[in-house]
């Protein structure tokens, strides 16, 4: 991340906090990139990690919010959709 774009993330924050947001704690692809690290995974993209993010948000707990074993959780489910779609594309004879 340059200082500039670091700017503006921090500009974006302070105008959502106006608006009554807590941006205090955010997410980001880098989360993502961790834990797959932690657990040995192959790496996966920005765009993957966003995927995860999605994943996350529809298995969302009202009482527990996004936390890392939500997070992991979502990591996990994301690498097995990925793996039967692999295997389905792998054996689908074109």
């Amino acid at each position: 991340m340059t200082v500039h774009s670091g700017t503006i993330i921090e500009a974006a924050k302070d105008l959502l906090k106006e608006f009554g947001y807590f941006v205090d704690s955010l997410w980001h692809v880098k989360d993502v990139h961790f834990i797959c690290e932690q657990h040995g995974l192959q790496k996966i993209s920005d765009e993957e990690a966003m995927q995860v993010f999605m994943i996350a948000k529809e298995q969302f707990d009202g009482e527990v919010g996004i936390s890392w074993p939500q997070l992991d959780q979502a990591v996990r489910t994301y690498v097995q959709k990925k793996t039967v779609l692999n295997s389905v594309h792998e054996s689908d004879p074109v």
